[in-house]
């Protein structure tokens, strides 16, 4: 079993972030249920700032003995990716429309089994654009062809990608047929879809079972602002997306918004973010890979 994780640390303002990033590496690794007997743990931390991966390395070894862990970050310094498997089984390609993708191969002691294409993913906030659901779906479309190719030249469409898209699940960007065509149900994304004589291929997107009320065990989104043109406070802009190959493999309750680091809270008393750390909470997936 592995645990992907993905954490927008927002340039690492936070004065407990190095804190906070070590406890939340320390508690899924510790947690079989998430990262397995062996805890394996794959994480990218986005917009790191001056975070050090050095000094990063070395806490995650001194608080959480028992695993190698390495770390390292990606020129332009734009994502800092850890771990607990053998970073031997990793191949980083470079950056792709503002994105990291990877191959990563399961082995099996010398044989290479099950690989799998990732991206992290980071996408262009439509903040200050004059036409956000343009820009959007312009860079959806953009990581769709990026992904496309990579897995055409790998042969290997076995694709997950999690990340910050900057969109919610029902945006145009996720769901429409010539952007990401992220559809909501498992067992609809297992097909093609077939729209104006052209084919195309679905995502997966388990993140719309997370969509609703806050409960005990459920956080509705990862990031909070109050727009003036809409009633939705809490957004799911960070997400995760699978392939039809890989949808199997997504263990039940599987994937989840962190609100914790370990037993630190990343929410304040009141249940709103709780500026020490990110303006984004963080999301974890675990597969049966």
């Amino acid at each position: 079993m592995l645990a992907i994780a993905f954490w927008n640390v927002h340039k690492a303002r936070g004065a407990n972030m190095m804190q906070g990033v070590v406890s939340l590496a320390a508690a899924i690794a510790a947690n079989q249920a998430w990262s397995g007997p062996d805890g394996e743990v794959l994480m990218c931390l986005s917009e790191p700032g001056t975070l050090d991966e050095n000094v990063l390395r070395n806490q995650l070894n001194l608080i959480a003995p028992g695993h190698t862990w390495w770390c390292e970050k990606s020129f332009p310094e734009r994502f800092i990716t850890l771990g607990t498997i053998d970073r031997a089984t990793l191949s980083f390609s470079g950056q792709k429309s503002g994105c990291l993708p990877a191959t990563v191969s399961r082995v099996n002691g010398h044989n290479v089994i099950s690989p799998y294409e990732l991206w992290f993913v980071h996408l262009t906030s439509p903040i200050n654009a004059d036409d956000a659901s343009g820009l959007q779906t312009a860079v959806a479309r953009e990581l769709r062809e990026a992904v496309k190719e990579r897995e055409i030249l790998r042969s290997n469409s076995a694709t997950i990608a999690i990340g910050d898209f900057n969109m919610s699940p029902y945006s145009r960007g996720m769901t429409d047929p010539t952007t990401l065509n992220a559809a909501a149900c498992r067992t609809a994304a297992k097909g093609t879809r077939t729209v104006r004589s052209s084919q195309h291929n679905y995502f997966f997107n388990p993140m719309w079972e997370i969509l609703g009320s806050r409960t005990a065990d459920q956080q509705p989104g990862s990031f909070y602002r109050r727009y003036d043109n809409s009633a939705i406070f809490w957004h799911l802009y960070d997400q995760v997306l699978v392939r039809p190959e890989l949808v199997d493999r997504v263990v039940p309750d599987s994937p989840w918004v962190m609100t914790t680091a370990g037993t630190c809270s990343l929410l304040t008393p009141r249940g709103a973010m709780d500026s020490r750390f990110s303006d984004h909470l963080p999301i974890a997936i675990s597969l049966e890979i």
